[in-house]
């Protein structure tokens, strides 16, 4: 069986041109900032040569670290990358959610010790 590089990721890549975010310019320079890492290309050439979602951009967005899924050693088609990404939780998103659940915890325990006493 011959090993196959995923078809995203074959031939030389060309430099891409310079984004114009349009509207979203100051949203992507924000996060951009905040994650401390210039965005990636949005879009990669495709099976037939139209654009398609790059999952390194993907990763970005949610803020996750680079090759968090997109790791060459990790071997994975675009599509499964994209599934992985999208089956994902963002970080901040899950630490928010652990806060208040964290917080709904604390304030039972103390009504069930008002309730006590």
């Amino acid at each position: 069986m011959i090993a196959r590089t995923p078809r995203a990721r074959r031939g030389a890549q060309a430099e891409p041109p310079p984004l114009d975010w349009g509207e979203y310019a100051a949203a992507a320079h924000r996060w951009e900032l905040i994650t401390q890492r210039s965005a990636p290309y949005p879009t990669q050439a495709g099976r037939h040569g139209r654009p398609v979602l790059a999952p390194p951009f993907v990763e970005w967005l949610m803020g996750l670290p680079p090759g968090w899924v997109t790791a060459e050693h990790l071997n994975l088609p675009r599509t499964a990358q994209l599934r992985a990404l999208g089956n994902g939780v963002m970080p901040q998103q899950a630490a928010h959610a652990l806060r208040l659940l964290l917080d709904d915890l604390t304030r039972l325990r103390l009504g069930l010790r008002a309730y006590r006493d």
